[in-house]
């Protein structure tokens, strides 16, 4: 139906109108993002990626546990054999619960033998007091920015590999070793203020969960070493700094934001002309719009960083309401710029992270408890966590998820020790990842052990 030509122009004389008292919201709102970047200062936060860099503390390159673990992993190299055991579509982790043949426990052993100085180095790199991975935060993300972390990912899959071979094989000693050091690699990146340094340090402790799992179906530890990987365990929790992560994404943020921007009224029409394209970019940040985003970036990525220092418990409420509010703002793209509409739902996935990790690093202590309580009972196990408080547990783990206690079950064989999922339902400890698939959303985080 064609509108009569006064109504088509009542409703561009409405947008003429409308457009500038819009602007002088944006640009009264805009305003406060310069508040919020005093605040952070005043808190002796950085704010930018050269200040974000110098925050990131050097350390001496002869207690620099980083660079010594980078140049471990540039050291190894593959056999390529084809018996190794094979790997969960999209990431590193071996199989889990899956057997080993004869076959993939000698390709295994090969690979560890053709790479013990490797090994050795890695060992040696841990034993040093600091770490500070060799990345230029002021440069901003380059095609070399992900590399220390893929290196970093990459040594904790050997250290995880030598584990589970040396449980086939029957050292524990070894087994114990391995896991600690694992655990080790993952501590290395508590201080790197990124999300993905963040993210990647979640992967290398799930996989330190797998390997134990593993190493206690297939050997028995003895009681020092079970308080020992108790304590590393415990250690994992503490040095785990969600609100570091989200200091150095808002420098991110504020780098990206204020950088020159391409096309961002492009929305994949090729028929627009460039000439039209280039003005849509200086009208974004000629007209309010671009402060308008800023604030409204910095805003969001503070409360994500308040989400985080709240209860465990809030963590996903506080997700799902974030989600929807950034939903709300993406339904009209010039709303928020190319750079916030990327990477807010992916800082805003760190928070289910968090509660993941801490989930399957207390199930993971709570076994280590089960196992010493085995060992002082003739094998047998007990019959409810509550029994292992105070002498093996300082208290009962408390499940991040739902505030209440972690579930446990015995089972023929073993035991399994979880959380429940991101659907807060008790699943009765079906496992969220299994083998030759990705994790299923909903159900619980698990520790098993098949014993």
């Amino acid at each position: 139906m064609k509108l009569p030509r006064t109504k088509v122009w009542l409703a561009l004389a409405g947008l003429l109108l409308g457009l500038p008292v819009a602007l002088i919201g944006w640009s009264r709102q805009s305003g406060s993002w310069e508040q919020r970047i005093a605040g952070y200062r005043a808190a002796g936060l950085p704010t930018t990626l050269a200040e974000l860099d110098a925050w990131y503390a050097p350390v001496p390159d002869s207690e620099n546990a980083a660079t010594a673990l980078l140049e471990a992993a540039s050291a190894w190299r593959s056999t390529g054999n084809t018996n190794l055991p094979g790997t969960v579509k999209g990431s590193s982790y071996p199989k889990r619960g899956a057997t080993w043949t004869s076959g993939m426990v000698a390709a295994v052993g090969e690979e560890l033998a053709s790479n013990a100085a490797s090994l050795t180095q890695a060992y040696a790199a841990l034993r040093r007091p600091g770490s500070r991975y060799p990345v230029d935060l002021k440069a901003g993300i380059d095609k070399n920015f992900m590399t220390h972390l893929m290196l970093a990912r990459e040594v904790g899959h050997h250290l995880s590999l030598e584990a589970r071979w040396a449980a086939e094989t029957g050292d524990p000693e070894r087994a114990a070793n391995a896991v600690l050091a694992l655990l080790g690699v993952a501590r290395t990146l508590e201080d790197e203020p990124l999300i993905l340094a963040y993210m990647i340090r979640d992967h290398i402790n799930g996989e330190a969960l797998q390997t134990a799992e593993r190493v206690l179906a297939r050997t028995s530890l003895p009681d020092a070493r079970l308080l020992q990987l108790q304590g590393a365990f415990i250690a994992a929790e503490a040095t785990n700094h969600l609100g570091r992560a989200f200091a150095g994404e808002r420098c991110f943020a504020f780098d990206a934001l204020n950088q020159p921007f391409n096309g961002v009224f492009d929305w994949g029409d090729d028929r627009v002309p460039p000439a039209l394209l280039r003005f849509g970019d200086r009208f974004y940040a000629a007209s309010g719009l671009k402060r308008h985003d800023l604030t409204l970036t910095l805003q969001r990525l503070d409360e994500l960083a308040e989400g985080a220092a709240r209860p465990r418990s809030e963590m996903l409420a506080q997700r799902r309401q974030f989600i929807a509010h950034i939903d709300r703002l993406r339904t009209w793209r010039g709303v928020l710029s190319p750079q916030s509409r990327q990477f807010l739902p992916m800082d805003a996935n760190a928070l289910p992270t968090e509660l993941r990790m801490v989930a399957i690093l207390r199930s993971a202590q709570a076994a280590m408890a089960i196992e010493r309580w085995r060992l002082a009972h003739a094998g047998a196990l007990p019959g409810s966590l509550e029994v292992l408080v105070p002498e093996y547990l300082p208290a009962m783990p408390e499940d991040p998820l739902d505030g209440k206690p972690l579930r446990y079950r015995i089972r023929t064989p073993g035991y399994v020790v979880y959380s429940v999922g991101e659907d807060g339902l008790d699943d009765g400890g079906r496992e969220a990842y299994v083998p030759g698939s990705h994790r299923i959303k909903g159900w619980d985080y698990t520790f098993t052990v098949a014993r």
